[in-house]
């Protein structure tokens, strides 16, 4: 079912946006505590390797930009499949809702922990992850009612 499509592309962009922020906190972390041994540092290997590890996690908000557009895609091709009965009309829109209300506590969860003082400037590593999480409500709402249109107001076409 489409509806519920949309409620989980939120539950899953803010875990992703929860993971990916805390693995990218850490490793960074950890990368310069190990950048600050002279003992681990001594060999260009080792400080390439773990300079790579860094370029690497410094990706991590391109993955979850993908992965938005992914999902909407996959939105729009799932609700162009599934035959939209009128009668369903009302049971879409109610878990539309209960999406929008969901995301809206989850934006403000992202809000809390970005903002916690350990963090730091981790945020300024995810902008494009930011934007979506803290505007996650009206990214909800525009999805959800382009999934709406694409299932129930395509033409309808008789199987036979």
């Amino acid at each position: 079912m489409s509806a519920s499509d949309v409620l989980m592309i939120g539950v899953i962009l803010f875990a992703l946006g929860i993971g990916f922020f805390v693995i990218h906190y850490t490793i960074t972390n950890v990368t310069d505590e190990m950048l600050s041994i002279p003992e681990l540092n001594a060999t260009n290997g080792t400080v390439t390797s773990l300079q790579s590890m860094k370029t690497t996690v410094a990706r991590l908000d391109y993955i979850i930009f993908a992965v938005f557009i992914g999902l909407i895609l996959g939105l729009i091709i799932t609700s162009w499949f599934i035959g939209g009965n009128p009668m369903f009309m009302m049971i879409y829109f109610i878990v539309w809702i209960i999406a929008v209300v969901l995301s809206t506590i989850l934006a403000n969860t992202w809000e809390t922990v970005t903002n916690m003082v350990i963090f730091g400037t981790t945020i300024t590593e995810f902008p494009l992850t930011n934007n979506i999480l803290l505007y996650l409500p009206i990214y909800i709402a525009v999805i959800g009612f382009i999934g709406f249109v694409i299932m129930f107001a395509k033409p309808y076409v008789s199987e036979g």
